[in-house]
């Protein structure tokens, strides 16, 4: 038997065997292995192997299920943190993936989403802004009125507001409080948020909160 043709199984094994360390973060890289294997052994010589490896793709299979893994295993994360868009965003790559039948159309139709999807930036642009939106809500809270301070603070928040609102057209008071992402970040307990939307309502003055 040619060396190549042992060496390549050797290779496949032992990354099926890396692989199998974690199987639950490699699972499709750990079925793609095991495809090539079946496939080595169906061939039985080098010039086989070649021509089957060729007439599937020239393993563009293992590409995708790296990358399957990579996204997949991040969605699941992100899913756990309950951050909707980087799930949303990560599950539209999967798809992209899977349907990917070259190389070339791989990298190409990923790179093309990388440069048009703003759903990640845009759910960490709005967790960036809350911290100081509610910073500037709770020195409104014990800022004299009528002083600097309190204008200051009212400038914060609009500017900061502006920018959630931008991120997330859907954000509301009610929002900040129930969605996980938004309230793991809030120090404050439910009888305190309480006391500062009440200064929210008053400040926010049309934003459709």
């Amino acid at each position: 038997m040619d060396n190549s043709f042992e060496m390549q199984k050797r290779y496949f094994t032992s990354q099926l065997k890396q692989f199998g360390t974690k199987p639950e973060l490699n699972r499709a890289r750990i079925k793609d292995c095991e495809y090539y294997l079946e496939m080595l052994e169906e061939a039985g010589s080098p010039d086989e192997f070649k021509k089957r490896i060729q007439q599937t793709g020239n393993m563009v299979s293992t590409a995708k299920a790296e990358s399957f893994d990579r996204y997949g295993n991040r969605a699941f994360i992100y899913e756990q943190l309950e951050q909707e868009k980087k799930v949303e965003e990560d599950r539209r790559r999967l798809e992209i993936i899977e349907s990917a039948e070259t190389h070339i159309e791989l990298s190409e139709n990923l790179e093309k989403f990388e440069q048009q999807t703003d759903l990640g930036y845009n759910e960490n642009k709005a967790i960036n802004s809350l911290g100081s939106v509610i910073n500037a809500i709770f020195h409104l809270h014990t800022d004299a009125k009528g002083s600097n301070d309190e204008e200051r603070s009212l400038v914060k928040f609009h500017a900061y507001w502006k920018l959630m609102k931008e991120a997330d057209p859907n954000v509301s008071w009610e929002k900040i409080v129930s969605y996980k992402p938004y309230r793991d970040r809030l120090i404050f307990t439910d009888e305190q948020l309480t006391v500062l939307e009440k200064v929210f309502r008053e400040v926010c003055d049309g934003c459709h909160s």
